[in-house]
């Protein structure tokens, strides 16, 4: 990945769209003080993300938009956008370029984008996780940054390490369970609140439950006593009826007998004494009637009582079940929930267990690869060993020569920058037409554009040895070339003219550089003659070094291959049975589902049931009300009846007493009889009363029928009294109960079941906590692993950095706490060849710049940052440590891409490319770029300190540290459990190196 350009428009004093192309390599930014330079690193810092407006040199954040000049009016947005080369794949997006945009507008609203699509600025910030790029990491040096990181606290240096180590995501990860075990533990108090509630009732529910069965064994035992006691009285009744029946046959009979005597005194009078007869026997129905009515209506409100009772029990159960049903639909949404949970967790680890397999098979394929490629490049050594030794003596030459160039360039090009002012409006017209002509000469040459391409290759491989040029080669080439170019000489004239225009517009001084005698052209030549004779010893040399590094390192490889798809196919294994193991948790969340439907289905149809029940006993209620009023009135019609009866018997034994006296004897004798014979009729009616109430009792309390116990009446052999005394004492323990909750056992279930699943819920949420708990000291452990061995070796690139920089002596960095390494400062002690070893705010100004630049170079030699902006650094370096710092560009220019700001000749004489800064237009920034050197110059920059000293590196002793659990300070303390997870991610840390 590199930077490929920088584009600009409203931010800060680049007034009008600029972009800048940038090369890989080095590149140096000049221009005179005030002009804008920094500005360009200001506008990389922004789009990059950064929020501070303190950072960027503002007041606040809407000055950065370009405020006006004298003669330009202010903008309302600010918009900058980079590109960035992404072949490599550094960034996690499968685009080969990406570009990263932010636009601001006056009003406050902020914008962002990544390849045109809109995203969030957290969304950028995660692109460039663990790169060495952004707004805090170490792809822009400043001046002020270089002081902060040697001035500021040791705490404060350490995002430069974290970033080099590679853990800002497991910062995140790590804050994020945090952040979850608060939210779990918060739960678990919740949970243990309400199974404590719940506890309280489950206790109560228990004891009553325990009470209502013995109270409905009471129940049971009463209702035995109650029958037989019952069944002994409908025996004695039945017995006493049967008795009165004979004995009134007898004395009807003998009323009979008196009566036939009496008909023949009586004949005169037998229709009124027959209508009495009738008005008495009516006379008695009307009484038993009435008896039966007074005895119903006691039945009906005894069964009004019981119906209200019976409603008022089957609310209650409406409403407890109308509770259970919303219980199970919440737990039903959050089996529901899980259920997709856990599917999402099992497809996860099926697609991991797929890459397993695809990553088996890679290695496979690898480790045949590496063993042919092995024996190929040792006959490649072979070849290579006898090309490397005559362009020495004459690269020394050019490169003085080189060194007294660079000085006339640097002079010129400064003062020309200073200088310059032309024609805008007019050199942007000829801009217009060179373009247009440009692209009609490429329209001509694209149609010979494979002749061009044979042409370079073939030239190429001349100009490095690989292939010999015949003289009929060459001039078959000339013949070819001629021919191509022939066709576009009207285009390329029209070009010159237009150019000659252009160039009277163009600064005078660059028109001097670029002459073919100009200082530019002399340097070029100069730098591509270096360029070469570097490129081709240095080639053969790596060629060689490669070539055998890579012979070692393949059969390194080979060995470490076996060892990963060992690892791998273990992997495998694990994953399937993780896997597996997720597919039955999700197979019991859904069948504890199905069961959470079923229960709810059984409740719904409980209510169902309950209504109805509650609406028929509503109904039965209003039937038995309906009764008692009709009872009630037929009970006063009967008494009206009896009343008019009573009257007209008096009537007409009024209208007979004369003929009554006749026969006095025989009335009064027969009276006496129906006397008797009433009496009779009564007692047997008010037996028959007393059956039916007895069973209609015992229907209306128990709601059985008595006499389905027919059978068992005949065997009852215990005497009334005693039944009586057992009912006597059964009664009294039922009392000594007190207050008892008849619906306790079926509530004491449901408590139960609540109070298992709250207890279930808890031990869930404990598991939880401890996965948490786990995780987070995993991410403690890995980070701290990670973190440590980074620093580690940064500690060593720094201490030889420093020795290399210095020409010796000696430099240390150190844990200010080691035992919590993800939150210890950092220490920095340099000691210069001389001097002792000291704090590094000790050092002189110089001094302090050149362990900044160790430092930030030993960073790259872990992890380089894809391009750095360094601003003027090498402000307070003299002339030998510029020639160092110059050198370390060189030598890191082959894997990063360096931008530096600077006045110093010396830093300009390792760039490959200059882009000047000016303010043609007061107030408004301009870029001018200036290519130094060719293609094959560019692509090989790189000088390393062997060539030009001898330097050999040191060990540093590693420190040990280690992260300890929160709130332990003392290692002494730390138990066994609390390393478990420690160790256990240093295992992780270990097999994810290793593959």
């Amino acid at each position: 990945m590199f930077l490929k350009s920088l584009e600009i428009f409203g931010f800060k004093s680049f007034a009008d769209r600029t972009r800048i192309e940038f090369s890989d390599g080095i590149t140096a930014l000049l221009g005179p003080n005030g002009c804008g330079k920094s500005n360009v690193v200001d506008a990389i810092k922004w789009v990059l993300g950064e929020q501070t407006s303190k950072s960027l040199r503002a007041e606040k954040m809407e000055d950065v938009i370009f405020n006006g000049t004298e003669h330009r009016k202010p903008l309302n947005v600010a918009e900058v956008t980079i590109t960035l080369a992404n072949e490599t794949g550094v960034l996690p997006l499968d685009v080969p370029e990406i570009q990263i945009k932010r636009r601001l507008y006056r009003s406050g609203e902020s914008e962002y984008y990544i390849n045109s699509a809109p995203v969030k600025l957290k969304d950028i910030r995660e692109l460039f996780w663990d790169t060495g790029v952004g707004k805090a990491a170490y792809s822009v040096m400043e001046q002020g940054k270089i002081d902060q990181i040697l001035s500021s606290k040791p705490e404060e240096r350490r995002y430069l390490f974290e970033e080099a180590a590679g853990i800002t995501r497991y910062k995140v990860r790590g804050a994020e369970a945090e952040r979850k075990l608060e939210k779990t533990e918060e739960n678990m108090r919740q949970v243990e609140g309400i199974l404590g509630e719940v506890k309280r009732s489950y206790d109560t529910l228990k004891v009553q439950a325990e009470k209502t069965l013995l109270y409905r064994k009471l129940k049971e035992e009463i209702f035995q006593y109650e029958l037989d006691i019952q069944l002994l009285r409908l025996r004695q009744f039945i017995n006493e009826r049967e008795s009165k029946k004979e004995a009134v046959t007898e004395t009807t009979r003998q009323r009979d007998a008196l009566q036939a005597e009496l008909d023949a005194i009586n004949r005169a009078l037998e229709e009124n004494m027959d209508m009495v007869n009738s008005m008495e026997a009516q006379l008695v129905q009307h009484q038993k009637e009435l008896y039966g009515l007074a005895v119903e209506k006691n039945a009906k409100e005894k069964e009004a009582r019981l119906l209200a009772e019976q409603r008022q029990q089957i609310l209650a159960k409406i409403t407890q079940n109308e509770g259970r049903e919303r219980a199970i639909q919440l737990k039903i949404e959050e089996l529901s929930d899980d259920a997709q949970e856990q599917d999402g967790v099992v497809r996860d680890l099926r697609k991991r267990l797929e890459e397993i397999e695809k990553n088996i098979t890679t290695f496979e394929e690898n480790i045949q690869l590496a063993s042919h490629h092995i024996g190929e490049n040792e006959e490649e050594v072979r070849r290579s060993q006898e090309a490397i030794r005559s362009h020495e003596e004459e690269r020394l030459r050019l490169e003085q020569d080189l060194t007294a160039l660079t000085d006339d360039i640097v002079r010129a090009l400064d003062e020309g920058l200073k200088g310059a002012g032309y024609s805008v409006a007019e050199r942007r017209r000829l801009e217009e037409a060179l373009d247009g002509t440009l692209k009609k000469l490429k329209t001509h040459i694209e149609g010979k554009k494979h002749i061009f391409q044979d042409m370079v290759r073939m030239l190429t491989g001349y100009s490095q040895g690989t292939l010999s040029l015949s003289p009929q080669d060459g001039a078959a080439i000339a013949k070819t070339l001629e021919g191509a170019s022939t066709d576009t000489e009207q285009d390329v004239a029209e070009l010159v003219q237009l150019f000659d225009a252009y160039k009277r517009l163009t600064p005078t001084f660059i028109d001097d550089f670029l002459a073919p005698e100009g200082i530019i052209t002399r340097k070029r030549q100069l730098d591509e003659k270096i360029g070469v004779l570097k490129s081709r010893i240095q080639d053969l040399q790596k060629k060689i070094e490669d070539l055998r590094k890579e012979n070692d390192g393949l059969g390194l490889k080979i060995e470490e291959y076996r060892k990963t798809l060992e690892e791998l196919r273990l992997s495998r294994v694990r994953m399937s049975t993780q896997a597996q193991a997720a597919e039955e948790q999700a197979r019991l969340i859904r069948r504890e589902l199905a069961g959470q439907e079923g229960l709810l289905k059984t409740v719904q149809d409980e209510l169902f049931l309950d209504r109805k029940r509650r609406d028929e006993i509503l109904e039965q209620l209003e039937d038995v009300e309906a009764d008692i009023a009709d009872i009630e009135r037929r009970g006063r019609t009967l008494a009206e009846e009896l009343d008019a009866l009573e009257k007209d018997i008096a009537r007409r034994n009024g209208d007979v007493a004369g003929k009554q006296e006749l026969i006095k004897k025989k009335v009064a004798e027969k009276g006496k009889i129906q006397q008797n014979l009433e009496k009779q009729h009564l007692e047997l009616a008010q037996l028959e009363t007393e059956i039916k109430n007895l069973l209609d009792n015992f229907r209306e309390t128990h709601s059985r029928d008595l006499l389905e116990f027919e059978e068992r009446m005949y065997t009852i052999t215990a005497p009334q009294a005693e039944l009586r005394e057992k009912l006597a004492g059964a009664r009294n323990a039922l009392k000594e109960l007190g207050q008892v909750n008849l619906m306790a056992p079926e509530e004491f279930q449901e408590v139960k079941e609540r109070y298992d699943f709250l207890s279930n819920q808890l031990a869930d949420l404990a598991r939880a906590r401890e996965d948490l708990e786990r995780i987070t000291a995993e991410i403690r452990s890995e980070s701290s692993e990670l973190f440590l061995a980074t620093y580690n070796r940064i500690k060593k690139n720094f201490h030889n950095m420093f020795r290399r920089l210095f020409g010796g002596g000696r430099a240390e960095l150190r844990l200010s706490d080691p035992h919590h390494v993800l939150q210890s400062g950092i220490e920095i002690y340099a000691q210069p060849p001389g001097k002792k070893l000291e704090n590094i705010n000790l050092l002189s100004g110089g001094e302090k710049s050149m362990t900044a630049v160790a430092l930030l170079f030993a960073t790259y030699m872990v992890k380089p940052s894809p391009f750095c902006f360094l601003d003027e650094i090498d402000a307070a370096l003299d002339e030998q440590n510029v020639t160092r710092f110059v050198q370390l560009l060189k030598e890191f220019g082959s894997t990063s891409q360096f931008i530096v700001i600077t006045h110093n000749k010396k830093t300009v004489t390792g760039a490959n490319t200059l882009l000047g800064v000016t303010m043609e237009e007061s107030g408004v920034t301009k870029v001018i770029s200036v290519r130094l050197e060719n293609e094959e110059a560019r692509h090989h920059p790189r000088e390393t300190f062997e060539e030009t000293e001898s330097f050999e590196e040191e060990d540093v002793e590693e420190e040990v540290g280690m992260e300890l659990p929160p709130g332990i300070d003392d290692p002494s303390k730390v138990r066994e459990e609390d390393l478990r997870p420690i160790r256990a991610s240093r295992n992780t840390v270990a097999e994810n190196e290793g593959r």
